[in-house]
């Protein structure tokens, strides 16, 4: 009976990461332009999403949610040391963090790494395209569903995914494998058709106690409506949150809306 009742919480599970009942924290703590609004249009159309305002960047706070998605594609809004420590408590817990734009500096005030991330952008158009390179650890983690290679086919392994047609939030990147507890998922492509390798990384993650740190970054974050991609950009998006609710101990998972349990409870039958 013990073991039927973790496989229907289970199916519950991939249930509840289908749809729009997923609760993500977004954050932006710059300027909310042409780079940032329309990340947050597209996390509120997608997910069960709340916009936190600096005085809600508390840990505490943050467990009310199953991802928390800190997004800085404008402007550099700053960051103190008790925010850092909400931020870093949260993930060691067992929480699940997203870094996009320039959100990536943070990596290193939370401890993750020693090195500075380079700094660019925002650029609103270059005419250049850019994406992913998929890796078996991208195909392992399933990150590919709904997505397309250059040919129009379901990506494999080496394949190229486009998801930026032009420009770039401001962003970053630790260049040259200056990251060094950094576990790249995917690697990243462009420009002009470079393959960049773990050299920048398309995406991946730090491991931060229980929790997670994922990392979209250097030009490929482009939520502005001139990426003719938007909707490549929206699917692998959905599915790195979704994966990331998936390995969060705070992701709430509701059967018909009457039982709401928690995922890392599951976990913990185990």
């Amino acid at each position: 009976m013990r073991r039927l009742l973790i496989i229907i919480s289970l199916i519950t599970v991939f249930i509840r990461v289908g749809d729009s009942s997923l609760k993500v924290g977004f954050i932006t703590l710059g300027e909310k332009g042409a780079f940032t609004k329309l990340a947050l249009g597209f996390a509120k159309d997608t997910f069960q999403t709340q916009e936190l305002k600096r005085g809600d960047l508390k840990s505490a706070t943050f467990k009310d949610y199953g991802v928390i998605w800190w997004h800085d594609g404008d402007t550099d809004g700053g960051v103190k040391d008790a925010e850092i420590k909400a931020f870093t408590d949260y993930a060691k817990a067992g929480g699940a963090i997203l870094l996009t734009g320039w959100a990536i500096r943070s990596a290193t005030a939370m401890g993750l790494e020693d090195a500075v991330a380079r700094q660019f952008g925002p650029v609103e158009t270059d005419g250049i395209a850019v994406g992913i390179t998929v890796t078996k650890k991208t195909k392992e983690l399933k990150l590919l569903t709904g997505l397309k290679n250059l040919k129009g086919n379901p990506p494999g392994v080496d394949d190229r995914v486009q998801v930026n047609s032009t420009g770039y939030p401001k962003s970053g990147d630790y260049y040259d494998k200056i990251w060094k507890n950094f576990i790249t998922v995917a690697d990243a492509w462009g420009p002009p058709a470079n393959d960049w390798t773990d050299r920048i990384a398309a995406f991946g993650y730090w491991e931060a106690g229980s929790g997670k740190v994922f990392n979209m970054n250097w030009r490929l974050p482009n939520y502005h409506k001139n990426n003719k991609d938007i909707n490549q950009l929206y699917q692998l998006t959905k599915n790195v949150i979704e994966w990331l609710a998936s390995e969060s101990e705070f992701a709430s998972v509701s059967r018909r809306n009457k039982i709401t349990t928690s995922w890392g409870k599951i976990k913990s039958l185990y």
